[in-house]
């Protein structure tokens, strides 16, 4: 006879049912009353405190299973449940590649060396403990693609036989809120996620490649203000981005028009023409007449969106990876005082400062692949002649952009989705004219520190701090091995501290010498 496995709900009924007769009716006289075996009836019997325990567990959880069944690794999984259970109450979001690589520590630590967190291994661990992915809310975009045909049809084609892949380049803007977490976060099932006001310290971010991937341009990041606290110390030229301020965070005409003759003036020194794309909107004057080495060419205000390779994947695998970058910036944070503080996801983000966001951005911006760009700019139909990407299959729209390796893309993807400031419909079009016509164009801004940047002063990292440093790395790369480490590039940094070491020493004077001995 085939084996029928009672689920626990089944099994409470059947007790339940057996409750309502004596205390000491046989084994024999219930199951000729239930239908159920004796010795099914007897084991139910023996075990119901347990059974009932984990049903009342279950009906808290808001899912009752069949079987209690436990995974290849119960301790792994038990500390990770429970690392799960305080990093979720303190409001970090928490992705399937996070738990996979704290899995992975948490199991060294006891001493499980075999221990491998797979997708599957993961997809059954939040199957028994009732982990879902859950979102604050959330907002669908969509973009109206009149005239798109028409302009890859007949236009596109005369441009990409009239320059090289590497001499073509999309450019345009994004917003981002730098510390503001995800909407979405793996919980509890029977958690309900409560909506929080999100961070709203935004900058604007411009972004510039060209078809192959080849050349990124140093990122323009737009903040309000001009010279931040955390700034102090620094060379503006030395940071990784080029950075700007106006009172609104926002692209002007002038910035834009600025960075493109900067942009020229390097083109001519060596004496290069590029075709530049971009759409057509307020801060993108058509100044085509004090540019030598630049073509512009203007999307349509309608298809922009649609056509921009910008648009299409490079803007959002820049905002994952810089959200993989801030979220584990916060987990750490609070993970290094998990049981000792009481500071939660937020508070911890609200501590950002400018400075971390433009370094977070900048490596973003460094570590997304070729590979990426290039299917971006050929899903909306920059084929190039001259470059050929072999691994792309036009008829599945799921090869044709491969976002970087980064899981659960949608617990980020509208987190900025709020960032409206370059619509590119006619009425936006004239109230950013008129704004940036009134306050910005003929003056450069000197703003004021903003409440974002009334953070505590850094400390100036000194020349002995430096060379600190640099042998607490030279420590870390021998006890992690030498193979692979970057050392010949330590060996670099530390050239340069003893250069300015040297710089900075002064030969005292005779009576300093004495007053000092």
């Amino acid at each position: 006879m085939p084996r029928k496995d009672l689920s626990l709900a089944e099994k409470i009924t059947i007790l339940d049912k057996i409750k309502g007769y004596m205390p000491h009716t046989s084994h024999r006289r219930l199951s000729e009353i239930t239908g159920i075996p004796k010795s099914t009836i007897a084991r139910l019997i023996s075990i119901q405190d347990k059974l009932r325990e984990e049903w009342a567990y279950n009906r808290k959880q808001g899912t009752p299973k069949k079987r209690n069944r436990q995974g290849k690794d119960p301790d792994v999984e038990n500390a990770l449940n429970q690392w799960f259970f305080i990093v979720k109450e303190q409001g970090i979001y928490v992705n399937g590649l996070m738990l996979k690589n704290k899995a992975e520590d948490l199991a060294k630590k006891l001493g499980h060396y075999d221990f491998k967190a797979t997708d599957g291994w993961l997809s059954r661990w939040k199957c028994r403990n009732n982990i879902k992915l859950k979102k604050e809310h959330g907002e669908e975009n969509s973009a109206d693609i009149v005239n798109a045909v028409e302009w890859q049809s007949y236009r596109l084609p005369v441009l990409l036989r009239a320059f090289r892949a590497d001499d073509i380049y999309n450019v345009d803007e994004t917003g981002l809120f730098y510390r503001a977490t995800p909407n979405g976060s793996l919980c509890y099932s029977h958690v309900t996620l409560s909506g929080s006001k999100k961070a709203m310290d935004r900058v604007t971010i411009l972004c510039c490649v060209n078809i192959s991937g080849t050349n990124k341009k140093k990122l323009l990041v737009i903040g309000k203000s001009a010279i931040p606290r955390c700034f102090k110390g620094l060379r503006m030229n030395s940071l990784p981005v080029e950075y700007h301020a106006n009172r609104n965070a926002w692209m002007t005409s002038d910035i834009f028009k600025q960075w493109l003759i900067r942009w020229d003036v390097e083109l001519q020194r060596e004496s290069r023409k590029i075709l530049l794309i971009l759409d057509n909107c307020a801060a993108h004057p058509k100044c085509s007449e004090c540019l030598k080495n630049i073509q512009l060419e203007f999307l349509d205000s309608n298809t922009s969106s649609m056509q921009q390779p910008m648009a299409m994947g490079i803007i959002k695998n820049l905002k994952v990876l810089y959200r993989e970058k801030l979220i584990n910036h916060i987990l750490q944070a609070i993970e290094d005082n998990l049981l000792t503080s009481s500071s939660t996801a937020k508070e911890v983000s609200a501590k950002v400062n400018i400075l971390q966001a433009i370094q977070f951005v900048a490596d973003s911006w460094r570590e997304m692949s070729t590979k990426t760009i290039q299917n971006c700019f050929y899903r909306c139909g920059f084929k190039h002649p001259n470059l050929e990407i072999s691994e792309i299959n036009e008829n599945d729209h799921n090869t044709i952009l491969q976002l970087q390796q980064v899981t659960n893309y949608e617990d980020f993807e509208s987190v900025d989705s709020a960032i409206e400031c370059y619509n590119t419909n006619e009425d936006c079009k004239d109230e950013m004219s008129e704004i940036i016509g009134s306050k910005y164009q003929n003056e450069e801004l000197e703003c004021e520190e903003s409440d974002e940047d009334k953070t505590v002063e850094p400390e100036q990292v000194t020349v002995k701090d430096a060379r600190k440093f640099i042998t607490g790395l030279r420590r870390f790369f021998m006890q992690e091995g030498n193979e692979g480490s970057p050392l010949s590039s330590l060996d670099i940094c530390a050239d340069f501290v003893r250069t300015q070491s040297i710089k900075n020493m002064r030969q005292s004077t005779f009576d300093k010498f004495i007053i000092n001995n």
